[in-house]
């Protein structure tokens, strides 16, 4: 029961390293971790790197500016054509606008009226009700 197991009554010795070798290790291996720092700065300040977060925010953003270059146009129309909408804009100041549009229109193709909507809306008829009094 005393007896020890073979592996350690051998004579050979397993992954005997040298001491150059030992002493090469650790400023090897410091020099891959400060290679890897210095990597991963590199890549997300210049190299384009971004985060999962990041790049979920950028591919929602993407997909809602998508949305609303089809959707705005829409509004716009839908806006001009309600009876009194011009009208209330025009004796409204600037910064309710996106109010106005909200209360004149409460979905564009089935999509609900939102804020960032309202805002490119009320921007687009703006840009529209300015034009025409250019024309004029």
């Amino acid at each position: 029961m005393g007896a020890n197991p073979l592996f350690l009554k051998s004579k050979v010795k397993v992954m005997e390293i040298s001491r150059e070798t030992r002493a090469a290790v650790k400023p090897a291996c410091w020099g891959a971790v400060g290679g890897a720092i210095a990597l991963a700065i590199i890549g997300f300040t210049w190299g384009g790197w971004v985060t999962g977060g990041t790049a979920k925010n950028m591919a929602s953003a993407a997909a809602t500016n998508g949305q609303q270059s089809v959707l705005v146009p829409l509004c716009v129309a839908q806006f001009m054509t309600t009876d009194g909408a011009v009208s209330k804009i025009k004796a409204t100041p600037t910064y309710n606008h996106d109010d106005i549009v909200r209360e004149f229109v409460k979905k564009v193709v089935d999509t609900p009226m939102d804020y960032s909507l309202a805002r490119a809306c009320a921007a687009a008829v703006d840009e529209v009700l300015s034009k025409n009094a250019a024309k004029i």
